[in-house]
């Protein structure tokens, strides 16, 4: 299934930080659920002074996260495409 997305003989020439992520056609966005995770648990472990509620705050913040990213990019885009445009 994951095939039919990503082709993976496209990785092989791809230098990672040096050129963008083109096997991943259109879907490079759902790497940012990963990051946030990451950054979530990071930022958690080392800010909370007890584990108590460390998963549900960590969800938390992924989903603040994730609805401020959404948020901004709907902002963005509304912003380009009809004001812009309209000015």
């Amino acid at each position: 299934m994951i095939l039919a997305i990503v082709d993976p003989i496209s990785f092989l020439g791809w230098i990672p930080f040096l050129q963008p992520a083109g096997a991943l056609g259109n879907l490079w966005w759902l790497l940012m659920f990963p990051l946030i995770l990451g950054i979530s648990i990071a930022y958690r472990a080392t800010h909370d002074a007890s584990i108590d509620q460390f998963w549900q705050r960590v969800f938390m913040f992924v989903s603040k996260s994730i609805l401020a990213m959404g948020s901004l990019a709907l902002v963005i885009y509304l912003f380009v495409y009809w004001v812009i445009p309209n000015l």
